[in-house]
């Protein structure tokens, strides 16, 4: 799977199809078809045009994800009740539902909407631990899964935020914190600092933290399940 993106630099472009696909920098290969312009006194400027490519591990990991996703799918879009475009919040809380009953964990859905995304909240479930799992990877699994449905089954064109007690909002809050924390000592100790392995999730709340911070750039090394982030100073 590929996307092609525009912007004005390339780093943003490639930020773009990073959020569209998903992914990491570390899981895509990116081709750069035009470099940006800028042009005389405003004339003639040109954004920057990428292409952003999954890896073919990655590839094949979405390839058995959306396996799954066809099936719980075919389920869910035979029941007799047909939901018009206006219904397709309605029509993803259904796909939750029967997503999650097929984990063996029965909860009650509800939902609210933004201009940015569709809100997702379980609750009244008995096995949260279950749904959250190590780390948050399974809620984060369970995101991805009913963001891709969202895409190919409604009309809507918004990110699905999906959060189980209040747990994603607590635990993004503690990561954001942590990140500001030892950005700030990178900056005043100029010294590179090594966070403690977090998986992909984890990883992209500390570099969205401080992807515009003057004065520390990051990235990821290392290989799974002990890649972690780096921030450096900028000197």
């Amino acid at each position: 799977m590929k996307v092609v993106k525009s912007a004005k630099t390339v780093d943003e472009a490639v930020k773009l199809a990073l959020s569209e696909l998903s992914a990491e920098i570390s899981d895509v290969d990116v081709k750069v078809i035009e470099k940006p312009k800028s042009g005389f006194l405003g004339f003639g400027s040109k954004d920057a045009l990428v292409e952003v490519s999954l890896k073919e591990e990655k590839e094949k990991s979405k390839e058995h994800v959306e396996e799954v996703i066809d099936e719980v799918v075919e389920e869910t879009c035979c029941k007799e009740e047909v939901l018009v475009k206006s219904d397709d919040v309605k029509k993803i809380e259904g796909f939750l539902k029967d997503l999650i009953l097929e984990m063996g964990v029965d909860c009650e859905v509800t939902s609210d909407e933004d201009e940015e995304a569709v809100n997702l909240y379980i609750n009244k479930s008995d096995d949260f631990k279950t749904l959250i799992g190590k780390s948050g990877e399974t809620l984060e699994s369970i995101q991805y899964i009913v963001s891709i449905f969202s895409r190919r089954n409604t009309s809507l064109e918004k990110r699905i935020f999906l959060d189980i007690n209040g747990y994603k909002k607590r635990k993004e809050e503690i990561i954001r914190e942590m990140a500001m924390t030892f950005a700030k000592k990178a900056i005043r100790y100029k010294k590179v600092m090594r966070l403690r392995p977090m998986n992909a999730y984890e990883r992209r709340i500390v570099h969205s933290t401080l992807y515009n911070m003057r004065g520390v750039f990051t990235m990821s090394e290392g290989e799974e399940p002990h890649r972690k982030v780096v921030i450096k100073p900028r000197f």
